[in-house]
Order: C-alpha cells, then structure tokens, then sequence
C-alpha cells in the first residue's frame, strides 16, 4: 500500500501569529475527520514564532485530492490572504514502504 505525505513550512510575519493559529485550528481539525487522513498538523517552531512546520499522511491520493476540494481547506486559503505570508514550501512524497526506527 502506498501513502502520500506532504510536508514543509510556512512562513508568516510574526505580528499574525495569533490570527494565523485562529484560522490553522479549524482546519486541523476538521481535517483530521476526513476520511483517508492518517496524520494532518500544523506546529510552531519554538525558536521563531512566524514559522510553521506542516505534516500530512494520506491513505491515497484520491483522499487528498478530496481534501483539495473540502470547504474547510477553501475557508482556510481564504482567511489566509489577511496573513502576511512570507513564504510557503510544501513537498509531496509518495512512500511505498513504512517502519519504525
């Protein structure tokens, strides 16, 4: 069975932290309700305030593809544009195999 994971950063002035977390809250957690999510959070670098390090796991990409087109992400990328976003980097990785270290 393959996954798809995406992982990376975004990066926000530091003056929105507290907006940005009002709008990543809804999000994580109607996301982690979806069906094919495995794993989907958002955390804070603790050694800069504006940085957020961004992890999903999917079933499939069919179910990420279904997250694509969710109401919840489309509020999110709505909300975002009054965030002063300084960068974004997100990767995706199809992963054929999984263990523990």
């Amino acid at each position: 069975m393959t996954t798809l994971v995406i992982s990376g950063e975004i990066v926000i002035d530091p003056d929105d932290f507290d907006a940005a977390l009002a709008i990543v809250e809804p999000l994580v957690m109607a996301t982690q309700q979806e069906a094919g999510c495995l794993a989907y959070d958002f955390w804070v670098d603790p050694r800069n305030r504006g940085r957020f390090r961004v992890f999903e796991e999917w079933e499939s990409a069919e179910a990420n593809a279904a997250h694509s087109e969710s109401a919840h992400l489309a509020a999110f990328y709505t909300a975002i544009t009054a965030i002063q976003v300084r960068s974004a980097e997100l990767s995706r990785f199809v992963v054929s195999s999984k263990s523990p270290l």
